[in-house]
């Protein structure tokens, strides 16, 4: 893991600390409820994402540059919300 430099490399000064998501104080099983809670927020939001794809795959007759944004959102949500489902699986 890389240390973080306590003062600035140009200036000297002092740098603050870069904020962290996972406050290693709190208790193991907040932890991973906030983990959790993270990876059905990425499963939800992949699906979501295909569901946009499909509505603009089926306007894409109308405008063409629609079909390439749709498809790219099905893909990218497809992805979203398998690896947010295999990480619940996983128990990540």
């Amino acid at each position: 893991m890389v240390k973080t430099r306590d003062t600035c490399p140009r200036c000297q000064s002092s740098m603050a600390a870069a904020p962290r998501w996972d406050d290693p104080s709190q208790s193991r099983a907040k932890r991973e409820g906030k983990l959790r809670a993270a990876n059905i927020r990425m499963r939800n939001s992949g699906a979501a994402l295909f569901g946009v794809g499909i509505l603009l795959m089926t306007q894409g007759e109308k405008i063409g540059k629609l079909v390439i944004i749709g498809v790219l959102s099905i893909v990218i949500g497809t992805i979203l919300f398998l690896w947010g489902w295999k990480l619940l699986q996983v128990g990540k």
